[in-house]
């Protein structure tokens, strides 16, 4: 895990959110994206693609940022790839210090922005820079290498109840689900990961993130809970063996959930305890 040319390689800080954050009272992970940005002297680019309504997209984020002191936040306006192909990738991020990945299709962010040169700057940038890059719901999920564009919420993990499909590829080993909590996707995510248990399967809840940085470090930020679904140690997995829609047994997955404030190693693959005073005592 610790090969260079093998896990994510983070320059700044990486701001991943499971979508429906606030974006018009207390603005809590807003504001913690421009505080890693540099407050008041942040220069934003608000990314909208994936949006069905990429126009109005900009216009609510445009709007919550600039009420946060932000003046001129800079929007790749594009509704096509060729839009894309033909921004102003200068005046777009040059001296950029946060990005922010809008919901909506992941699907459509990866289709329109893959292989471009705008994404191949702005990769870069993540892992030569100190730029903050977020990414909420749609946005959140496209980081991931191999990402989740669609799956069933199934009281269960079946062969089929999710399906994977190249990401942008800022988190090599982290497979991101989002809305988690709110739509029961924990049967998804621990299928994604027992395709392959060399994934770390994080599921982010909504008005919540993770903030990951080049230490390893992986903080939770915001009002729900953060499901990490890791299957490194798993001894059994009969995923391949079973039939479409069937389900299959797995053993060793390891789960853990944590809330604010609390910090997974992602490339040690394992919690760090919180202060004494909140661990259970040794009764023995």
């Amino acid at each position: 895990m610790s090969d260079s040319h093998d896990r994510e390689i983070i320059g700044g800080h990486l701001l991943v959110i499971g979508g429906a954050e606030d974006k018009y009272n207390e603005r809590r992970i807003l504001r913690k994206f421009l505080s890693l940005a540099g407050e008041q002297k942040a220069e934003v680019l608000i990314v909208p693609v994936a949006s069905d309504f990429p126009e109005f997209a900009a216009d609510v984020y445009t709007q919550a940022f600039r009420n946060l002191g932000i003046a001129n936040p800079r929007v790749l306006r594009a509704t096509s790839r060729q839009d894309v192909v033909d921004a102003d990738i200068g005046a777009l991020l040059d001296g950029v210090t946060g990005v922010f990945m809008t919901g909506g299709d992941q699907m459509r962010l990866v289709s329109l922005l893959g292989g471009t040169r705008f994404a191949a700057r702005l990769r870069r940038m993540v892992t030569e820079t100190d730029v903050v890059l977020a990414g909420s719901s749609a946005g959140a999920a496209g980081m991931s290498t191999s990402m989740i564009v669609r799956g069933e919420s199934t009281s269960h993990p079946h062969k089929n109840a999710v399906r994977l499909s190249p990401g942008l590829g800022f988190l090599k080993n982290i497979i991101i689900d989002q809305h988690f909590t709110e739509r029961g996707r924990i049967s998804r995510l621990i299928t994604a990961v027992s395709y392959n248990p060399y994934n770390l399967g994080v599921g982010i809840d909504e008005n919540t993130a993770i903030i990951l940085d080049k230490s390893g470090n992986m903080e939770v930020f915001g009002g729900g809970s953060v499901t990490v679904v890791d299957g490194s140690r798993i001894t059994y997995n009969e995923i391949a063996e079973v039939d479409d829609f069937q389900s299959f047994s797995v053993f060793g997955v390891q789960l853990h959930v944590l809330q604010d404030g609390l910090i997974y190693d992602y490339l040690q693959r394992r919690p760090i305890p919180p202060p004494n005073e909140y661990l259970i005592p040794d009764l023995a």
